[in-house]
């Protein structure tokens, strides 16, 4: 069952019990516009686990979302949904 939350004044609707971690490219210079890109990590992280993608995000808007996403003790613990 998908359900949707907002996070960090984002709305993001993901499958209910599974676990996802959030993660944006590298800051680059003259990069302006960084997307975070989901990933489903349940079973363990795999790049080609893509649950969704919010794209256009400023480096700091990019890095609320992640902050606020991957909540647990370490980031890659990410969020059960």
């Amino acid at each position: 069952m998908k359900t949707t939350k907002t996070i960090a004044g984002r709305k993001i609707t993901l499958t209910r019990g599974q676990r996802y971690m959030a993660g944006r490219p590298f800051a680059q210079r003259g990069r302006k516009t960084y997307p975070v890109t989901i990933y489903e990590i349940t079973n363990g992280f795999n790049f080609h686990n893509t649950a969704g993608m919010i794209d256009g995000l400023t480096y700091d808007e990019a890095n609320r979302l992640l902050e606020a996403f991957n909540n647990g003790t370490t980031s890659f613990d990410g969020r059960v949904w």
